[in-house]
C-alpha cells in the first residue's frame, strides 16, 4: 500500500455524455501523486472505449470490468478491493472535482495528522449551472452523522493504512450508510472551501424522496432505537426540504 497515494474509485454505467469531464477533473489536480481506479458496471454505450482511450494515455488510470454482481455500490467495491493507495476517495462519472481539491485535502491530512476529510461542494444542474452551495461543517462526528448526511460522498476521502478499508452495502444511500461506520472509528475535519461539484440528475435514484426517506430509516434503524430514528428521519427531512426551497429562489 503506497502511502500518501489517492486512490480515487470511479463508477462508470452509461455515463458516456459526462465521464470525460470527470476524468478531465482528475488529470487535472495540482496533486498528482494518485490512482483513479474506474469500474465499468456493464456498460452498453461508448463508455467502455471513452475509460480504455484515457487509460492507455495516462497509467495512473486503471480500467476493470464489474463482474456478476451490477449495480454502482459492487462497482465501488470492485475498484476499492483493487486501490492501491492509503487514502481513498470517491469521485462518480457525473461529477467533477475542482482543481486542487486533493493538494488541499492531502495537506490537512498531513498537517493535522487526520484520518478522514471532507469539504464543502456545490450542486450543479445537468448543464453546468450551480443551483447551491454546501457548506462543510468544521468538524463531523458520528452523533452529527446520525441527524443528517454532513459528508457528501464526492468530497470525502479517509487513510485506509489507518483505518482500513470500507466498503459499501448494495442498499439505498449506501455512502451514508458507509460514512457512519468510518466515522464510528473517528471524526472527519472539514474544509470551508468549495471544492467539488456534485450534479443533480433528474434520474437519480434518491430524487424519489419517499424512497430516500426510507432508506435513510433503514440505516438509522440498524444503529439506534425506534425513537432516536424517528427523530433523526424528522430531522432529516426537515433540512432537506428547507435547503430545497433555498436552492429554488
Amino acid at each position: 500500500m503506497s502511502k500518501n497515494l489517492v486512490s480515487i474509485i470511479m463508477p462508470a454505467y452509461n455515463c458516456e455524455s459526462t465521464i470525460r469531464e470527470s476524468i478531465k477533473s482528475v488529470l487535472n489536480q495540482t496533486y498528482s501523486n494518485f490512482e483513479l481506479v474506474i469500474t465499468n458496471d456493464n456498460s452498453t454505450d461508448n463508455t467502455k472505449y471513452i475509460i480504455e482511450e484515457f487509460s492507455k494515455k495516462d497509467k495512473r488510470i486503471k480500467v476493470y470490468l464489474n463482474g456478476y454482481l451490477p449495480g454502482a455500490a459492487n462497482a465501488r467495491n470492485n475498484s476499492i478491493k483493487k486501490a492501491t493507495g492509503s487514502i481513498i476517495s470517491f469521485l462518480d462519472s457525473d461529477d467533477v472535482w475542482l482543481e486542487n481539491k486533493l493538494q488541499k485535502q492531502i495537506s490537512v491530512m498531513i498537517s493535522d495528522d487526520k484520518n478522514v476529510v471532507h469539504s464543502s461542494y456545490n450542486r450543479m444542474n445537468d448543464k453546468g449551472n450551480i443551483l447551491s452551495t454546501v457548506i462543510s461543517k468544521d468538524k463531523v462526528t458520528y452523533n452529527d452523522m446520525l441527524k443528517n448526511n454532513y459528508i457528501g460522498n464526492l468530497t470525502g476521502m479517509y487513510n485506509c493504512l489507518h483505518l482500513g478499508k470500507f466498503y459499501q452495502k448494495n442498499i439505498g444511500h449506501e455512502d451514508y450508510d458507509m460514512w457512519l461506520r468510518i466515522l464510528s472509528k473517528t471524526d472527519s475535519v472539514g474544509i470551508n472551501d468549495v471544492l467539488a461539484c456534485y450534479r443533480v440528475s433528474k434520474l437519480s435514484l434518491s430524487s424519489n424522496k419517499i424512497q430516500a426517506a426510507k432508506w435513510h430509516f433503514n440505516i438509522l434503524r440498524e444503529r439506534v432505537s425506534l425513537i432516536k430514528s424517528v427523530y433523526y428521519l424528522s430531522n432529516y427531512i426537515i433540512s432537506s426540504f428547507v435547503f430545497r426551497i433555498f436552492e429554488r429562489k
